[in-house]
C-alpha cells in the first residue's frame, strides 16, 4: 500500500517541456538538471528580426548600393530600330483587310533574311563588321497583325547602333530585290524555248523536204506536217509561259520599303542600375535576417550567470 502514494505521485509529475529560448534547461523525472538543446519556438525568426532591425537595415543598405555601384559599371548598350514595310498599303483598297492578313505572314518570312549572307556581306562591307558579330548585335521581329516588321541592332554608343540598323535594313530591302526579281522559272522556261524553237524549225524544214519529193505519199507528209503543227503549238505555249514568268516577278521597287529608319537610340544604362539595385536590396534583407537569426539563437544558447553564494 505504501507503493500507491509513489505510483501516485510518479504519475502526477509533469512531463519535462521542451527547451525555449527562456528556458536553456531542464529537468528530468528525478529533478535532475539537465542541459537541453535550443529549439527555436514559433514566432522565433520574426522576434529575432524584431529585435536586430539595425543589422537587417545595416545589410540592406549595404548591399543596395552595392548592387548600384554594380549597375553603374556595367557596359552601356544602345538599341536602335528601323522598321520596314512589306509593299503598298491602301485603306481605301477593297481588299485591304486581306492584304494586311497575307502581308503580315509575309512579314514574319522577310524578317528571317536579317542573317542572310548576302545581307551580313553588305554589313561587313560598309561597316567593317564580320558576320559572326553583326548576326550577335541583329534581330528582327514582326509587327503584330501588321504588314511590317523591325530591323534591331544594338552597340556599344548610339552612332553605332543607329548606323547598324540602317545598313541592316537597307541590305535587307536590296537582297529582297535581288530574290525575288530572279524567278527561276524564266531561266528553265527561256531554256526551253530555245529547244522549241530548234525543233519547230527542223519540223519546217522536214516539211519542205518532203512536199519537194514527187514520191511521198500523203500519209507521210500529213504526219510530218503535224509534227510541225505540234512543234509549232509548243513553241508558243512556252513562250506564253516565259512571257507570264516574266511579267510576274516582282517590281524591283516596292515589294519592301523603309517604312521609318533608326535616327536615335535607347540605353539601357538606367535599368541596368535598378535591375542590380534590386537585387542588391534582396541580397541585404535575406543576409540581414540570417545575421539578426544567428545572433539571437547565440545569444539564447549562452548558460544563465549564475551568482555567486555569500
Amino acid at each position: 500500500m505504501d507503493r500507491w502514494p509513489d505510483q501516485t505521485r510518479f504519475m502526477t509529475t509533469p512531463a519535462p517541456t521542451h527547451i525555449t529560448d527562456s528556458s536553456p534547461t531542464g529537468f528530468d523525472r528525478n529533478g535532475q538538471t539537465i542541459q537541453g538543446v535550443f529549439e527555436p519556438p514559433n514566432g522565433f525568426v520574426l522576434s529575432a528580426i524584431s529585435r536586430n532591425k539595425l543589422i537587417v537595415l545595416v545589410a540592406i543598405v549595404i548591399f543596395a548600393l552595392i548592387g548600384l555601384g554594380v549597375g553603374k559599371t556595367r557596359e552601356i548598350t544602345y538599341t536602335a530600330s528601323a522598321t520596314l514595310q512589306v509593299g503598298q498599303v491602301n485603306p481605301n483598297s477593297p481588299g485591304f483587310f486581306g492584304y494586311v492578313q497575307s502581308s503580315a505572314s509575309l512579314a514574319t518570312a522577310f524578317s528571317r533574311s536579317i542573317a542572310a549572307e548576302p545581307v551580313l556581306a553588305t554589313i561587313q562591307d560598309k561597316l567593317k563588321l564580320t558576320p559572326a558579330k553583326a548576326i550577335l548585335r541583329l534581330s528582327a521581329e514582326p509587327l503584330p497583325q501588321s504588314p511590317a516588321f523591325r530591323v534591331i541592332a544594338v552597340g556599344p554608343t548610339e552612332y553605332a547602333a543607329v548606323q547598324l540598323a540602317n545598313v541592316a535594313a537597307n541590305a535587307v530591302i536590296a537582297y529582297e530585290v535581288q530574290s525575288n526579281t530572279a524567278n527561276p522559272e524564266a531561266a528553265s522556261l527561256l531554256e526551253e524555248y530555245r529547244e522549241a524553237s530548234v525543233q519547230l524549225q527542223h519540223a519546217v524544214a522536214n516539211l519542205a523536204h518532203f512536199s519537194r519529193d514527187r514520191h511521198t505519199s500523203k500519209s507521210v507528209l500529213a504526219r510530218v506536217d503535224a509534227e510541225k503543227n505540234a512543234a509549232g503549238v509548243k513553241l508558243r505555249a512556252i513562250g506564253v509561259a516565259y512571257t507570264g514568268a516574266v511579267t510576274s516577278q516582282a517590281p524591283r521597287n516596292g515589294l519592301i520599303s523603309l517604312l521609318a529608319g533608326a535616327t536615335s537610340a535607347s540605353s539601357d544604362h538606367n535599368s541596368k542600375i535598378k535591375l542590380y539595385g534590386f537585387i542588391g536590396l534582396l541580397a541585404g534583407v535575406v543576409i540581414g535576417c540570417v545575421a539578426a537569426v544567428l545572433r539571437e539563437r547565440r545569444r539564447m544558447s549562452r548558460p544563465p550567470t549564475q551568482g555567486s553564494g555569500g
